[in-house]
């Protein structure tokens, strides 16, 4: 049997929302999803579109964008850290 995914293999979570840039699902969705029953993952499914427009991503996900996201977060995450460092 197969389960039905909506991941595009980015698996970055935003900070803020916590959703994943690259499927737009929790991390807690994403660490339950085999164990959810069918039809909690299309309740899951059917937030999705909305969450990924949410995170300024097309409905229907788009894994370039998605990576593009990601970078730019881990961009920032780096340049506070490095400002952290230069204050201590």
């Amino acid at each position: 049997m197969t389960v039905k995914s909506p991941c595009l293999l980015v698996c970055e979570l935003d900070r803020t929302t916590g959703w994943c840039f690259g499927c737009g699902r929790s991390g807690e969705e994403v660490e339950n999803w085999l164990a959810y029953s069918d039809g909690r993952r299309d309740a899951v499914m059917a937030a999705l579109p909305e969450r990924l427009v949410a995170l300024g991503l097309p409905p229907q996900g788009d894994q370039r964008m998605a990576e593009d996201r990601a970078r730019a977060q881990k961009g920032v995450a780096r340049r506070q850290n490095r400002r952290r460092k230069r204050r201590a």
